[in-house]
């Protein structure tokens, strides 16, 4: 009986290593959402973001519709809907900004760890970029409630130290921010993903003077 337990339990361990590996490899279709999200975001000319954007947030929405379980599909969905809704910068934004967010709880509902936790980074700063009630649904508490968690689980991740830093800036605290802006500078390189890293840092660069000066 003993040898027949420690057998289940074997394999049991092998079935949920298996389960988690398969899970943390994102497929070919989100890396592809992924690249051309920064494409957009740092290589196109800010007058095309708009019309860019929107056509890759259908598209996402449609990869999401054909990976109902997928963390990371529910989380680039959400990623683009919230720069979709950053580029349209008016009221109009409102539905975009409520889609991502409710794309971003469900990716954290099916695994918050998918893509190192991303999800919550950036429903933290969805938090605190929207305007509060009655406009919208900002919150500086729910946004230091994500964040605090997207830091503690990747806190060398140049996401969420730079969206941190962000949200310290809005609240007037500008040596925490640049603290914090200091840490995404010094995050290490993601594969597959210099031009958003490169992106990134550029805005981080921008964001250090605003707090210095």
């Amino acid at each position: 009986m003993s040898a027949l337990l420690h057998g289940k339990f074997f394999i049991a361990l092998i079935l949920m290593f298996l389960g988690l590996s398969a899970h943390a490899e994102m497929n070919n279709e989100i890396k592809q959402l992924q690249l051309e999200w920064a494409k957009i975001k740092y290589t196109l000319d800010k007058k095309k973001h708009e019309p860019a954007l929107e056509k890759l947030a259908e598209q996402a929405t449609r990869l999401r519709e054909n990976q109902p379980d997928n963390a990371d599909a529910y989380l680039w969905e959400g990623i683009i809907y919230s720069t979709y809704a950053g580029a349209i910068g008016t009221l109009r934004a409102l539905e975009a900004v409520t889609h991502s967010r409710d794309a971003l709880e469900q990716s954290i509902a099916i695994d918050s760890t998918a893509s190192n936790s991303a999800a919550y980074t950036f429903l933290g700063a969805l938090y605190f970029l929207v305007p509060e009630w009655p406009i919208a649904f900002g919150d500086l508490d729910l946004a230091k409630e994500n964040l605090d968690k997207a830091i503690e689980m990747t806190p060398d991740d140049i996401d969420v130290n730079f969206f941190y830093g962000d949200f310290l800036k809005k609240l007037r605290k500008f040596k925490q921010a640049e603290s914090m802006y200091l840490k995404a500078l010094d995050a290490p390189a993601r594969p597959g993903r210099a031009v958003a890293d490169e992106g990134r840092r550029k805005e981080t660069k921008e964001r250090l003077k605003k707090v210095r000066y």
